[in-house]
């Protein structure tokens, strides 16, 4: 659920609320009474920089104590709410990336594009969150339709005997905005996994495995492929 435009405006204006995102959503937890709230944004923090880590915890608290101030003065039902557990640490969206032997673009996401070495695929929207502040980008797949993740994705361009999943495989930003996300990232790991176990019992190196061996053993455990 997401929404409560009309009170995050006003809570703006009065000086209540000053957060980088237009919008509060709401996700279900498996515990009675309580959701989970994700509503911070962190912008130009670099992620691969400690001290930027450690601003951006300090960011990311005042936001989330913001937040549940607004909640409970704010929106019916949240009146006696209190906060119960924020993450860990602070979630970075994207940082490095390796360089593999192809690059999945967002032209390829948006354009539900199929490729004969496919080992997983997905369907999220391109999800671009404005790094400089307020903003979010979205877009759709056509109905229906998915994209596939080529194992070339996983190999990284001139370096054997190394395999990548999730996050940190081979696209550029706006790919990565929808094959960021975990099912396709747990997906990937499959695949990743598969692989490997494959090169290591055949005695070859990763890129000289059949990519049909791989899809096969995939559809086996269930993987999800055309």
């Amino acid at each position: 659920v997401h929404g409560l435009w009309d009170l995050v405006r006003a809570a703006t204006d009065a000086g209540e609320l000053d957060l980088p995102r237009e919008d509060i959503l709401f996700f279900a937890t498996p515990n009675d009474g309580e959701i989970a709230v994700n509503s911070t944004r962190v912008t130009e923090v670099l992620g691969t920089s400690v001290w930027d880590l450690t601003r951006a915890e300090f960011a990311a608290h005042r936001q989330m104590e913001q937040t549940s101030r607004f909640l409970r003065s704010r929106v019916p039902g949240f009146e006696r709410s209190y906060v119960v557990q924020s993450g860990v640490q602070v979630g970075v969206r994207e940082t490095r990336r390796i360089t593999g032997e192809y690059e999945l673009t967002g032209e390829d996401v948006l354009g539900a594009h199929t490729f004969d070495d496919a080992i997983a695929r997905g369907a999220y929207p391109v999800d671009i969150h404005n790094p400089s502040g307020r903003g979010t980008t979205l877009r759709r797949l056509p109905r229906g339709e998915s994209y596939d993740i080529p194992l070339r994705c996983l190999m990284p361009r001139g370096l054997d005997r190394i395999l990548v999943a999730g996050r940190c495989i081979s696209g550029d930003h706006v790919a990565h905005s929808s094959y960021r996300v975990m099912p396709i990232s747990m997906a990937t790991g499959q695949a990743a996994g598969v692989c490997a176990a494959l090169a290591s019992t055949r005695g070859d190196l990763p890129r000289d495995v059949p990519v049909g061996t791989i899809q096969q053993e995939l559809r086996a455990q269930g993987a999800s492929l055309k």
